[in-house]
């Protein structure tokens, strides 16, 4: 569902989003409305907001804001 959302996995278990707030206003509609009733006790979703220019990156994650080409 993320993924379709424009979600980048950063890892098993973590996305970055840099979407519209509409967008990420849709996607916390759809956890509660649908995937919240699939929880259980050792289920957790933590959303963060954060500023992207109060971030800073190493390894991999300096790419992520640079123009790449691949043929």
């Amino acid at each position: 569902m993320l993924k379709k959302n424009g979600a980048i996995m950063l890892q098993y278990s973590v996305y970055e989003v840099n979407n519209t707030q509409r967008i990420m206003d849709n996607i916390k509609m759809k956890i509660e409305n649908v995937y919240t009733k699939q929880f259980s006790g050792g289920d957790s979703v933590m959303i963060f907001d954060v500023n992207n220019s109060n971030i800073i990156k190493y390894g991999n994650a300096i790419h992520r804001d640079t123009d790449m080409v691949f043929l």
